[in-house]
C-alpha cells in the first residue's frame, strides 16, 4: 500500500491549500439506494430523490479538512482518496470515528454543507465533551463487501485505511478502539465492519437509514451480486454479534428502509438506541439526527 504524505504543517495550519481543496469539490450529491420497498410500505417518492448541494468555501470556525490518497490492493489496485478532521483547540492523541458513506457520493460528502459533521463535532467538543477525530475513505459503489470485480470496501477499511491512520504520526490517532458511523449504503457498511471487528475493536456504532433488505429475493444488483452473495453478507441473522457493541439507529418514518430497519432492530438483544421521527431518505433527516449521534459516539468513547 502506498500512502501520500500528510505534512505536519498541513495538519496544524489547515491553510489555503485545504480551503482550495474544499472549494474545488463543488457539488455533493446525496442519492438514495433505489430500494425495493417492503410489502405494506407507503411509497413516498423518497427513493427517487436526488439532493444536490453547492458546497461553500470552508467556514472559518470549522476544523480544516485533511486529505490524501493511497493505492488500495483491497479495491483491486484503485487509487483511493480519504479525508479527515480533528477538532480545533485539541492536541494529543485522539480516538477516531470511521465513516462509511452512502451510495453515489464519496469521502468528502460527510464534510460538505448538507451534513457538515466536523461542525457538529466541534460544537460537541466546545461544550466540554470528549473529543474525537472523524475519517472517511472513498469506497465508490462497492457496498462494503467483496464483489465480482475483486474490490472489497470493508476489507480496505479494516486492512488498509485504519492501519494507515494509526501509522501516521502527523494525524496522531488511536485506532485500537474505534467508533463507526454510516448512512444509507454506509449504514449497512458500518454495521458490517462492526460485525467483523467485534466489541474488542469497536466502541460504538451510530447509523442512519441503513440500506438493508430482509427478503433474499428482493434486493438491487448494486448491493449483492447473487442470492448466495446476499446470504453471505446480509446483516439479517447477524444481530447477535452486536450484543456487546453500543448501537444507535436512526431512521425516518417515511424512509423506504423503515420497516426493514425496525424488523432488523427487533432482534437485537440488548435493544439498540432506536430513534425515529418524521422524515425520509434525505439529507435533511440525516442532518437533523447527527448531533444526537455524535453525542452518543462521544459518550461511548469514554464509557
Amino acid at each position: 500500500m502506498q500512502t501520500s504524505p500528510v505534512s505536519r504543517r498541513t495538519l496544524l495550519a489547515g491553510g489555503t491549500g485545504l480551503a482550495a481543496g474544499l472549494a474545488g469539490f463543488g457539488l455533493a450529491a446525496c442519492a438514495s439506494d433505489d430500494a425495493v420497498a417492503p410489502r405494506g410500505a407507503a411509497h413516498t417518492g423518497a427513493d427517487d430523490e436526488l439532493a444536490i448541494e453547492t458546497t461553500p468555501p470552508t467556514i472559518p470556525d470549522d476544523p480544516p479538512l485533511i486529505t490524501g490518497e493511497f493505492v488500495s490492493a483491497k479495491m483491486a489496485g484503485r487509487t483511493t482518496r480519504w479525508a479527515m478532521t480533528r477538532p480545533r483547540g485539541v492536541t494529543g492523541e485522539l480516538p477516531v470515528v470511521i465513516v462509511a458513506h452512502a451510495l453515489n457520493i464519496d469521502e468528502k460528502s460527510i464534510f460538505s454543507k448538507g451534513l457538515n459533521i466536523q461542525s457538529v463535532v466541534q460544537q460537541h467538543v466546545d461544550a466540554g465533551n470528549p473529543p474525537f477525530a472523524v475519517a472517511c475513505v472513498d469506497v465508490d459503489r462497492n457496498y462494503f463487501h467483496l464483489r465480482t470485480d475483486g474490490a472489497d470496501g470493508a476489507a480496505m477499511i479494516i486492512d488498509e485505511f485504519i492501519p494507515m491512520l494509526e501509522a501516521s504520526p502527523e494525524l496522531n490517532l488511536r485506532t485500537d478502539k474505534i467508533g463507526l458511523f454510516g448512512w444509507s449504503m454506509g449504514g449497512y457498511g458500518a454495521l458490517r465492519i462492526g460485525a467483523i471487528l467485534g466489541p474488542q475493536r469497536v466502541a460504538a456504532i451510530a447509523v442512519s437509514s441503513p440500506a438493508m433488505w430482509a427478503d433474499p429475493t428482493q434486493f438491487p444488483p448494486r448491493a449483492f451480486d447473487s442470492q448466495a452473495d446476499y446470504r453471505a453478507n446480509s446483516m439479517f441473522g447477524q444481530q447477535h454479534v452486536f450484543a456487546n457493541i453500543p448501537l444507535m439507529i436512526s431512521v425516518g418514518t417515511s424512509d423506504q428502509f423503515y420497516l426493514y430497519t425496525r424488523q432488523w432492530a427487533a432482534n437485537l438483544h440488548p435493544p439498540a438506541a432506536f430513534a425515529t421521527g418524521p422524515g425520509g431518505h434525505t439529507t435533511r433527516y440525516w442532518r437533523s439526527v447527527l448531533p444526537d449521534q455524535v453525542a452518543f459516539l462521544g459518550r461511548e468513547f469514554t464509557a
